[in-house]
């Protein structure tokens, strides 16, 4: 007797449980979409500090670097970060800074030194180039902290700066910076302002400490 197809030995109701099963996994990939596609779109917020010398700075003939702050994990981040107690950190939910904490704090002090016409040329330390001085930060504090579970936030910014003399990597200064602003009110666009109020603010002393240094003022300018 010859043997039957393989295929002939499948009952009708085997093919059944088969179709069943593709179908319902198609569904189970369809209702995991969610997971699969790209995350949302968080709007993004620039921050604006503002900046200004009324009273005339110290000019020095040195040229400066301004470091990459350095930061913790939880501020190393675009998300704006906030704080509801003094053992929590977490971030609002669909919104971000331009760019991470880090470089804002950077491009910010940047700016300063630019608007101060203290120094004849300031850079990044990441663009290779020479300098007499370079200016490293360590970023403490960049966050809204809420005192009030109803009350609007304040947002605090709060770094240490070090000056150190090229290429010695002497450092012949540091001094803590810390700045506060209340918002006006507890939504995004004010927070924001806050934080405008409170960088500007803070990179103003630090430019100020800075170019204020003896050894500073009398540094001898190097090339690029």
């Amino acid at each position: 007797m010859t043997a039957p197809p393989i295929w002939g030995s499948w009952r009708p109701s085997r093919w059944l449980a088969i179709g069943l099963a593709v179908v319902l996994a198609s569904s189970g990939l369809a209702s995991c979409g969610g997971i699969l596609s790209e995350p949302p779109q968080r709007k993004l917020y620039q921050v604006r500090p503002s900046v200004s010398f009324a009273a005339p700075l110290r000019h020095s003939s040195a040229q400066l670097l301004v470091a990459l702050p350095n930061a913790p994990a939880g501020l190393d981040t675009d998300r704006i970060a906030l704080s509801r107690s003094s053992l929590s950190l977490d971030y609002f939910a669909d919104v971000q800074w331009t760019d991470r904490a880090p470089l804002l704090v950077q491009s910010a002090l940047l700016e300063g030194f630019e608007k101060s016409g203290a120094v004849p040329a300031v850079g990044r330390d990441s663009a290779g180039l020479r300098a007499d001085f370079i200016l490293e930060t360590d970023l403490r504090e960049f966050s809204a902290i809420y005192d009030s579970p109803t009350g609007p936030p304040r947002a605090a910014v709060a770094f240490n700066v070090k000056l150190i003399k090229i290429p010695e990597r002497k450092i012949i200064g540091v001094h803590s910076v810390t700045r506060q602003q209340p918002a006006a009110a507890d939504t995004i666009p004010e927070i924001v302002r806050a934080f405008d109020a409170a960088l500007g603010g803070a990179v103003e002393e630090a430019v100020r400490w800075a170019v204020g240094n003896p050894a500073l003022s009398s540094g001898r300018a190097s090339l690029f």
